[in-house]
């Protein structure tokens, strides 16, 4: 994978440079909207759980993990090999979403409760050995987090199918969520909206700073011994 290390001024020629991540999930953005007005949350949301089978559970409970806030702090790391620049600007992606999901979470829709405890167990398809969380839907917090660092990954690499497989691994995430009941699609949908908004607002305002101790990055230096002759 080729990273595209020089920095964008214009937040337009970033979303434009991206476009092959961004224009799928406005499309997917705006489809899922119209189901949702045609459909309603609650039966869109059965209609997605209802489809499964014996390897997509297996799949898709251990996919899901993915978008963890763990896997977030370890990308984080990952990107001093980068520059200082992405690493710190990733993370302060992330501790900007986290407090997001804070407050819409607990704060804000504290009453807004998970599948199963809105439909009961017997209405859903549940995958044995995993029980879904039941309070504090909205939004999903690991569609926020698979959103926001595919996102970011697609701003750092130039090739243009890495950026639409990008796309497809945050949206394979963010369905698990509601393939394994944790979450309702309009959960899904406003987290990786809120992930795609903020990450490209924070990388566009960090191509602003210029430093050069920022632009370094961690190397490792092995040193040679000398050689007795």
């Amino acid at each position: 994978m080729d990273l595209n290390s020089g920095r964008t001024s214009g937040i337009l020629q970033i979303i434009w440079g991206n476009r092959y991540f961004i224009a799928p999930f406005l499309i997917l953005f705006t489809v899922i909207m119209v189901l949702l007005g045609v459909q309603g949350n609650d039966r869109l949301f059965l209609d997605v759980n209802g489809l499964h089978s014996k390897i997509a559970d297996i799949f898709f409970v251990n996919l899901t993990n993915m978008g963890n806030g763990f896997m977030a702090f370890l990308l984080v790391l990952m990107l001093l090999w980068v520059s200082y620049r992405e690493s710190l600007t990733f993370l302060a992606v992330t501790l900007l979403l986290t407090v997001f999901e804070y407050v819409l979470k607990k704060i804000l829709f504290p009453e807004f409760i998970r599948p199963v405890l809105y439909f009961g167990q017997s209405s859903l398809h549940l995958i044995s050995g995993y029980n879904p969380p039941l309070l504090h839907t909205f939004p999903s917090g690991h569609s926020i987090t698979a959103f926001s660092a595919c996102l970011f990954l697609s701003f750092l690499i130039s090739k243009k199918l890495w950026k639409v497989f990008l796309f497809f691994v945050a949206l394979i995430i963010g369905y698990s969520r509601i393939y394994i009941s944790a979450h309702f699609p309009f959960d899904v949908l406003m987290g990786s909206l809120l992930a795609v908004v903020v990450t490209t607002l924070v990388y566009y305002l960090s191509r602003q700073i210029n430093n050069d101790w920022i632009d370094k990055k961690i190397t490792i230096r092995i040193k040679s011994r000398p050689h007795n002759n």
